[in-house]
């Protein structure tokens, strides 16, 4: 998957995080193989080739075994991208069940991890969904731990930096994650906030149009507010009328659409 950075984390947290995951592996290689669960909208993840949500090169999956856990590197199949050899680029997880998370930077240990506040986009799409895989095998089957939300913005002068999501309740921070038959479930633990953040690299123009896609969990939503941050830094403030709810399905992508009559600084 094309490497656009979903979450924001301090390079301390991040090496403390490496540090203790590689601190009790085994040294020697181990092989496994990845594939990977659709989602309904396919631009919702990178597609490589029109059709198939793919693994690209170098895509980093952390693995948790019984001795402790490995960072592994993609291989993706030439003839089927979505499933991907891993070599080992780190230490070897050891054996018995393994669960797997993708991306890497959202990883606490084998059944935590933490949805960041502020996910962070080149052009406003989501590459980098989050997954979760529990096998007792070598051949991993991720699962999306959320859905999508695509926001559908058209024919306004402005170019847009930043889009804010706020709800009732929190929609990151710690979670705690299992599997329930063949879906994963998600349990909030705490440290998260009602606001989630895309902050976007670039400035895009939505003279024309631009779809911009947020991860958020399996939920649904009254009283979502979303307010639009153009390049100067004004604010555009959309609340939804009362009564009205936005489902996010997990795997699943739900869409608003906003036009040039609602889009107003």
């Amino acid at each position: 998957m094309k490497k656009t950075l979903l979450s924001i984390f301090s390079i301390m947290t991040l090496a403390m995080g490496f540090t203790a995951c590689n601190k009790d592996a085994k040294e020697e290689n181990i092989g496994f193989t990845a594939s990977m669960e659709a989602v309904s909208d396919q631009e919702a993840k990178t597609v490589l080739d029109g059709i198939h949500v793919n693994w690209e090169a170098n895509d980093q999956i952390i693995i948790y075994g019984t001795a402790g856990c490995g960072v592994f590197t993609a291989i993706p199949h030439g003839d089927n991208q979505t499933i991907a050899d891993l070599t080992n680029g780190t230490a070897n997880p050891g054996d018995a069940t393994y669960y797997a998370f993708y991306p890497v930077s959202i990883a606490t240990d084998s059944i935590h991890m933490t949805l960041p506040a502020v996910q962070v986009s080149e052009d406003g799409q989501l590459t980098e969904f989050p997954m979760y895989a529990m096998s007792s095998t070598n051949n991993l089957t991720f699962k999306n731990l959320c859905g999508a939300l695509k926001l559908n913005l058209t024919k306004a002068n402005t170019s847009i930096q930043a889009i804010e999501i706020t709800v009732a309740h929190p929609i990151n921070g710690d979670y705690t994650v299992r599997i329930n038959g063949v879906a994963p479930s998600m349990r909030y633990d705490g440290n998260g906030s009602n606001t989630t953040t895309l902050s976007l690299t670039t400035a895009q123009d939505i003279t024309d149009g631009h779809e911009f896609y947020i991860a958020m969990p399996h939920a649904s939503y009254e009283g979502m507010t979303i307010t639009l941050i153009d390049k100067d830094g004004n604010e555009c403030v959309k609340t939804l009328k009362a009564g009205k709810t936005v489902t996010i399905g997990r795997s699943q992508v739900t869409t608003i659409n906003l036009g040039e009559n609602d889009i107003v600084f």
